[in-house]
């Protein structure tokens, strides 16, 4: 007897898994199936459409760095959503203001209201299904998938016990950021993942030293976290200048460090060039393989480079003509600089990472730079030349995300850019709100944050806590926060899950490859539609979306709808899926299916 529903599973429900459940619901509306169809939502806590990083019950001071403006979880492209009024997240926090207890924001959010906005979504999709929709919701982690037949079983543990669903015809996998299994060198004094930060963070007492590996966004709200969060205040001057007042409660310091040493530049928003002033969209009719190096950094330079150029013409009330050959560019560049021998000529590497003064402390070097870029008010227009060029990179992000993806460049290039480019254009094109980077400026100038580790440090464990040290000092920290986004690696993955579609057939790991080289990303294959390749090749039911899909697709923007949207082909493969079905079974009934297969 054939099994009657038709079963779905969405693992993992952060914003790309929401997405996922959003687009299959619109599409089962707009072609209506009489079918029964149960859909699984497996995640890994109660906080669904959110995630761990945006779930609503997170302190108000952990900030977006991704403008109220830019968020919108319902797409105006057709099937329109199922829900009678969807909102984005403007207008979710304008609406009955007087009755909202969100603290409204005209730039950004926090990640709780940014969570609250998503987990109201999913309730608004969960009110409006099709009536031959049943839902089911599992608070677990998904740690295996297994093929019978032409169906798939899902193993996960749910309270903590083993469990197994069977029967599934497609799933969508959108686990977000990967957790690492531990390292044989982690202790009890290791904070491995900050969120949420108030659980996480409670075992750190007030009093004690801790150290801090990585310095971006989750570096600063761990900080704000361990100050703020334990009752610390902040004031601000008539200049704008903030002030941190302690409550006692904090940690004695905080040591943070990263590969760079530098914190990240601030998030401005700045009217960025039109795309069609870019140099880089040259690229885009350029056959693959390219070389990062060779065929495109130089064209991302002149970018950067027309930004800072046009800032200090502005300045000046002068106008830098666009022209696509940039000889022309270069000679207005000349003659601006034997008018105005002031400024500072422009320099890419020294964007991405300047180097340090070694005439001052790093603490000096470090509390100078952000100093530079978060005063406004009497910032030199050079810096606020160089935050327009940095800025450029999310332009020319998604360009580049074209020509990066499914191995547009060569393995060893690919390699160099993951590996190296890659976090130094993070670094100065997505980092938090100006303010946040002040709070942490004014930490620092309080004495609860030292920078004097801040470059590659030597890190031991030792008992009851970790040594830190480089060629000048060395201080044992009492405890360690890894505030690293870690990247994809099918070994090191905590749940097991990708391993294990490996070993079970349904999955390979992904290599760029050219006759000279290849390259391992650390995540596994997948067709342009986002379907998994199995061992022998061929594509599975079972779609990749968002995060795991790294490395093979560039950035993909946590809450971005249009960003590698593996979403929409899925929901569309499931209705022809569907169709095909039906089709086969009125063939049996009325005997024309052949049956010589």
């Amino acid at each position: 007897m054939k099994n009657l529903s038709f079963k779905i599973a969405i693992v993992g429900l952060g914003p790309k898994g929401l997405y996922g459940f959003e687009r299959i619901l619109a599409y089962f509306k707009a072609n209506p199936i009489k079918q029964k169809v149960e859909i699984h939502l497996f995640n890994k806590t109660s906080f669904m459409g959110s995630g761990d990083v945006y779930r609503s019950d997170q302190p108000d001071y952990l900030l977006m760095n991704f403008a109220n403006k830019h968020i919108n979880m319902w797409p105006e492209n057709p099937p329109l959503p199922i829900v009678d009024y969807p909102m984005s997240l403007s207008e979710f926090l304008t609406q009955d203001m007087q009755q909202s207890t969100i603290e409204i924001d005209p730039l950004y959010s926090s990640r709780a209201t940014v969570g609250a906005y998503l987990e109201n979504g999913f309730k608004q999709l969960c009110k409006n299904l099709p009536e031959n929709i049943v839902l089911h919701q599992h608070i677990s982690v998904v740690q295996s998938i297994e093929k019978i037949g032409d169906r798939y079983s899902i193993h996960f543990k749910e309270m903590g016990k083993p469990c197994v669903s069977n029967d599934f015809e497609n799933i969508l996998i959108s686990t977000g950021h990967q957790r690492h299994k531990e390292s044989e060198k982690t202790s009890i004094n290791t904070v491995n993942f900050i969120y949420p930060v108030e659980e996480k963070l409670k075992n750190i007492k007030a009093g004690q030293t801790v150290a801090i590996k990585g310095m971006g966004l989750t570096f600063i709200d761990a900080v704000l976290a361990l100050t703020e969060g334990r009752g610390g205040l902040f004031t601000i001057d008539k200049n704008g200048e903030l002030t941190y007042k302690a409550s006692g409660k904090e940690p004695k310091c905080i040591y943070p460090f990263s590969k760079s040493g530098w914190p990240m530049l601030p998030k401005y928003h700045f009217n960025l060039m039109e795309e069609k002033k870019l140099y880089t969209t040259a690229l885009k009719n350029k056959e693959p393989k390219l070389n990062f190096c060779t065929d495109i950094l130089q064209l991302i330079k002149q970018d950067m480079e027309f930004a800072y150029y046009s800032t200090l013409f502005h300045n000046e009330e002068e106008c830098l003509e666009f022209n696509h050959d940039y000889a022309l560019i270069n000679i207005q560049i000349d003659h601006f600089h034997q008018k105005y021998p002031q400024y500072e000529h422009f320099s890419m590497s020294s964007i991405l990472e300047p180097e340090f003064d070694p005439t001052k402390s790093t603490q000096q070097n470090v509390l100078g730079y952000l100093g530079n870029y978060t005063n406004e008010k009497n910032q030199r227009i050079v810096f606020q030349a160089e935050l327009h060029a940095a800025a450029i990179w999310r332009k020319i992000s998604p360009i580049f995300n074209e020509i990066y993806s499914f191995s547009g460049l060569e393995p060893d290039s690919q390699k160099e850019f993951d590996q190296y480019y890659f976090s130094k254009f993070n670094r100065i094109a997505y980092g938090p709100p100006p303010i946040n980077l002040k709070k942490i400026l004014a930490v620092a100038q309080a004495g609860f944050l030292d920078f004097r580790f801040a470059k590659s440090p030597k890190v031991e464990l030792q008992e009851n806590g970790y040594k830190i040290s480089n060629e000048k000092s060395q201080i044992k920290c009492d405890n360690l926060i890894d505030a690293r986004i870690p990247k994809n690696s099918i070994n090191k993955e905590s749940s097991g899950l990708y391993m294990n579609l490996c070993e079970n057939g349904l999955a390979r790991p992904y290599f760029n490859r050219d006759n000279n080289s290849s390259y391992a990303t650390g995540t596994v294959e997948i067709n342009r539609k986002g379907n998994l390749i199995n061992s022998i090749g061929n594509p599975e039911n079972i779609t990749l979306y968002g995060t795991p899909t790294e490395g093979i697709v560039h950035d993909n923007d946590t809450l971005s709808r249009k960003r590698n949207n593996f979403a929409t082909p899925w929901a569309k493969s499931i209705i022809q899926q569907l169709t095909n079905r039906k089709n086969d079974f009125k063939q049996e009934a009325t005997g024309t299916l052949s049956h010589t297969k």
